[in-house]
């Protein structure tokens, strides 16, 4: 019965493209994310850059696909300003899985891309995942034609560009490495927001202690080890900020205490401004702080059990920074006393991002720009 309704409503939702289809073409690149209701980070500073720097129009559509009926029926109305957008747009940029883009028949001379939302792909996602318990089933993929219709897909490595081409179900000749916007914003040193960090946190400006900040993948009903590591960090010579995913924030179990600050004001990317150690695990979250040189830690705790139900592509314990990937918590914060090797991070971040990271804002703005003024 699932199959025969998704493939109605494929249907459905193409015949309703077809009156939008005659709509002409504009000098036109749409930005589309399920990722965030907001602007996310990559498609600001992109739209920024473009509006500044070219003739072309730009439209923004970032909406969550979140539960519950009013929410669907919510999105199931936005899904026609999708229509009209891609209708009348040269290019389409994605950086999540967007059901329009995939299921529907476009104008020969669209251009679709995807940029991900992430640099990486530590965990298995999108086609890999099929049939795993945190992936879709065999018949929505299907029928739902996940990750189609992708003319490029970008990615910052070639070891990325293999996990990419399994995740997205692509060949090799779809890939294209040119970096995300969000590159040019980690490297960039941000004294404002430094001062803001400290004015909303002045415990932070302490010289006597080291920061460190906690970016854990959220677990699904299982719950992060955030207690584990305030149980036996000395909070006389550390302060620990936690930054949960946004489900994760309002948790009651995990402890509040003087020297921990559970943050959901700042970018992690912000918090790096701050940070003298970074303890990270299965988000790409480890291969965009890498660029800024920080002491980086994997507490890996439950690794075995992480990879039964999502699976992993990076065998942390087997990298460069192998020897900085910790399941005992006790053992990753006695390592925090001991000199860093920063080669051993420096050969991990060249692994996956082997760009030119030379303003790569421009790159992309200006890739878009010719595939618009070719089509």
């Amino acid at each position: 019965m699932k199959k025969i309704l998704l493939r109605i409503f494929v249907l459905m939702m193409n015949f309703i493209y077809l009156f939008f289809k005659p709509l002409k073409q504009k000098n036109k690149v749409t930005f589309v994310s399920r990722q965030s209701n907001t602007e996310t980070l990559d498609f600001r500073m992109l739209r920024e850059n473009i509006e500044n720097n070219s003739s072309l129009q730009v439209d923004v559509l970032c909406k969550k696909l979140d539960k519950g009926v009013g929410n669907t029926f919510g999105y199931f109305l936005h899904m026609f300003s999708q229509m009209h957008s891609f209708a009348t747009s040269k290019v389409i940029v994605t950086d999540s899985y967007c059901i329009l883009l995939s299921i529907l028949r476009h104008k020969k001379n669209t251009a679709c891309i995807q940029t991900w939302h992430a640099l990486s792909a530590v965990k298995k996602f999108g086609c890999e995942t099929v049939g795993r318990e945190d992936g879709s089933s065999e018949v929505v993929a299907t029928e739902m034609k996940m990750h189609h219709n992708y003319d490029y897909v970008l990615c910052s490595s070639d070891v990325t560009a293999e996990y990419f081409c399994k995740g997205f179900g692509c060949t090799k000749d779809k890939i294209t490495k040119i970096g995300l916007p969000r590159i040019d914003y980690i490297n960039q040193r941000k004294p404002d927001i430094r001062k803001a960090i400290f004015r909303k946190y002045p415990e932070l400006e302490d010289k006597n202690k080291k920061n460190i900040i906690y970016v854990p993948t959220m677990r699904r009903g299982r719950g992060v080890d955030v207690n584990g590591i305030i149980d036996r960090l000395d909070f006389n010579r550390f302060n620990l900020v936690v930054r949960l995913h946004p489900l994760e924030i309002d948790n009651e179990s995990y402890e509040k205490r003087e020297g921990v600050i559970y943050d959901n004001d700042f970018l992690s990317y912000d918090m790096l401004e701050v940070a003298d150690i970074v303890i990270s695990d299965y988000s790409s979250f480890v291969v965009e702080s890498s660029l800024r040189d920080i002491p980086l830690f994997l507490y890996i705790y439950d690794v075995n059990e992480y990879g039964k139900y999502n699976g992993l592509n990076m065998d942390f314990e087997s990298e460069a920074i192998g020897k900085y990937a910790f399941r005992n918590c006790d053992e990753m914060i006695s390592s925090f006393d001991s000199a860093y090797d920063m080669d051993a991070l420096r050969i991990f971040r060249k692994k996956y991002v082997d760009i030119d990271m030379a303003d790569c804002t421009k790159q992309l703005s200006e890739f878009i720009e010719r595939l618009v003024y070719e089509n």
